[in-house]
């Protein structure tokens, strides 16, 4: 993209808030053509003071950017700005969107079918560890792309579960890409950027600030369809996220946990105020994989009892489509196979007339 230098010019821009520079781009529409405001234009637009009219005058240089550029390149850094066609749709309809994604490992995670958040504390108990691990697990070798904030605790035992599944995982970090915090993660980051992705919003070299972890909290949600709540108590990051997910219409779970813990507290609270309660996996993925049972008796009693197919794959793939699973996402969940796996054998038993696909169910011929 040819302006991107001028992206990473603007998002390195300091003392401009994301706020003005959404307001900014609003008007302007690009970083290339803010780049050649005239002072006086800027002053007019009165959403920075002259002070920092002055500042932006004074820093309107391409320098750093193309040294940020240079190291990207090496470091096999993509810079995805809002603009560009790969950028997460659900992203731009947040309340403050970011400007752009700095990016390390697989950019089509970002647009995954199915992507389910899981938050917790950073020091959970045994139990929270469990299900964690389980949980995310399970749900990557469906398909499910899980998406957490790359901390210790929940977040990392959650991204260590799911990097080598399926679905594989997102980290969303509240520091520049080039840095991995915390530290203790650092073989948990590598393998993440190499395998599945690491994101961030921030600019290279920026460090873990406070007021990073509660701003890229809504990245997390904004990436998610739901958000799983392990172990959290009342006053934490993950309630963060939460808000940022119910203000996006997404769908909260929780794990119920111990009454008389404080680690648990937060969740439980959130049960009373109607988040679901979900005890597996797929208490979570009910809500998002239509098993269609509308014609699974016709199906099944038109069906030749001898059917047998050549390979056990295909074999349980018919079995399948016999019990009633008549979507894609479904044999996909309940099979774990690839989706590509069961597409090729879906594609197989079409041409041998064993089914018939359907307005996107599959019907047994």
């Amino acid at each position: 993209m040819e302006d991107l230098i001028y992206w990473l010019w603007f998002m390195g821009v300091e003392k401009l808030s994301i706020k003005q520079k959404n307001m900014l781009l609003e008007q302007f529409t690009s970083p290339e053509v803010i780049f050649s405001l005239s002072p006086e234009i800027l002053s007019k637009t009165r959403i920075v003071d002259q002070k920092t009219v002055d500042y932006f005058c004074q820093i309107r240089t391409l320098e750093k950017a193309k040294h940020d550029l240079s190291y990207m390149k090496k470091n096999n850094i993509v810079l995805i700005p809002r603009c560009h066609p790969g950028f997460p749709e659900s992203l731009l309809n947040l309340y403050m969107p970011p400007l752009g994604l700095y990016a390390r490992g697989d950019l089509f995670l970002l647009n995954a079918p199915l992507s389910i958040g899981i938050i917790g504390s950073r020091n959970p108990t045994v139990a929270g560890e469990k299900y964690a691990k389980l949980f995310a697990s399970s749900l990557s070798s469906r398909g499910v792309t899980i998406v957490s904030g790359l901390a210790t605790g929940v977040d990392g035992k959650s991204h260590w579960s799911s990097v080598n599944e399926l679905g594989s995982t997102i980290g969303v970090l509240g520091t520049g890409i080039d840095i991995c915090y915390p530290r203790v993660n650092k073989k948990l980051f590598e393998l993440m950027a190499e395998k599945a992705l690491v994101i961030s919003e921030f600019n290279l070299g920026e460090k873990p600030l406070p007021y990073h972890f509660p701003q890229r909290n809504r990245i997390i949600s904004g990436l998610s369809q739901g958000i799983l709540v392990i172990e959290a108590r009342k006053k934490s990051g993950s309630l963060i996220t939460v808000n940022h997910a119910l203000e996006q219409g997404k769908n909260i779970y929780v794990i119920p946990g111990e009454i008389c813990g404080t680690s648990w507290a937060g969740g439980n609270q959130l049960l009373k105020e109607g988040a679901k309660l979900v005890t597996e996996p797929n208490d979570i993925l009910e809500d998002y994989i239509v098993f269609d049972q509308a014609e699974k008796k016709n199906n099944f009693n038109n069906q030749p009892s001898g059917l047998t197919m050549e390979t056990p794959e295909e074999q349980l793939i018919l079995d399948l489509i016999k019990k009633g699973y008549q979507t894609i996402d479904a044999l996909v969940a309940c099979s774990d196979l690839p989706v590509n796996r069961v597409n090729s054998v879906l594609t197989m038993m079409e041409i041998e007339e064993i089914i018939l696909i359907k307005y996107g169910n599959i019907v047994l011929i």
